[in-house]
């Protein structure tokens, strides 16, 4: 063996020694050694008016419809709030698709409708209306607008 291969072997490289380095620091990553993941924001557009509505009406619906899968069929107490959606600024122009204006309108009267007489009709006709709209200007919260609809 030539001592400049021997020599080598007696002392690490930098790059050997800079290779244990990231393998210690590997091992003090949090999780028991398993990256850290990154998670996006829960929000991570800016709130309009709109979109503070309708967080507020899907918790609404959220809570009637945890009520009345828990038995509690007395809908008399349940009333949802009524927000002119035409008046409320959205977060951007993109919302203002043709027909906007009457799919507003007719969801507000569904609105109306429930909180005249609440109940597991006008409940999903309140469903109905944010699906309608939702299909044709923001079709994003289609899949958790389908978790509100009451079972079959």
């Amino acid at each position: 063996m030539s001592s400049l291969w021997a020599g080598s072997l007696k002392r690490p490289t930098a790059a050997v020694g800079l290779l244990l380095g990231v393998l210690v620091l590997a091992q003090c990553t949090p999780g028991e050694g398993e990256p850290q993941k990154k998670l996006a924001p829960v929000q991570p557009n800016r709130t309009s008016e709109l979109a503070n509505a309708m967080r507020q009406l899907d918790a609404e619906l959220v809570v009637f419809r945890d009520r009345f899968l828990e038995g509690d069929k007395r809908w008399s107490e349940a009333a949802f709030t009524e927000y002119d959606l035409n008046d409320l600024a959205p977060t951007d122009s993109s919302m203002f698709v043709d027909g906007y204006t009457a799919y507003a309108m007719a969801f507000h009267k569904r609105v109306s409708d429930f909180n005249r007489a609440p109940g597991p009709e006008t409940y999903t006709g309140v469903v109905s209306g944010c699906e309608s709209c939702h299909q044709k200007a923001c079709p994003g919260p289609l899949e958790r607008i389908a978790k509100r609809q009451l079972p079959e």
